[in-house]
């Protein structure tokens, strides 16, 4: 029986975007650097930012290891 290890090491894989995607975007996705200030919650929405012991956690990881995992966010619908 074939390894696991042995499939993966035939794939090459020679930037980001090979690993992810580029520019052939056809979605409608797109990355975006969004101030904080921007953002907003809005009803029913699952999670809260408490300032306690593991926000503490998270900044600090924050710091030591930039951000690991981005945010999502849509657009606000206009009114």
């Amino acid at each position: 029986m074939g390894s696991k290890a042995g499939s993966a090491s035939k794939v090459r894989l020679n930037s980001f975007d090979d690993l992810f995607g580029g520019a052939e975007n056809t979605s409608g996705e797109q990355i975006i650097h969004a101030k904080l200030a921007d953002l907003h919650t809005f009803k029913g929405h699952p999670f809260r930012v408490l300032d306690d012991e593991k926000m503490e956690e998270t900044t600090e990881s924050i710091g030591r290891y930039g951000v690991l995992v981005p945010g999502i966010v849509r657009p606000r619908k206009s009114s």
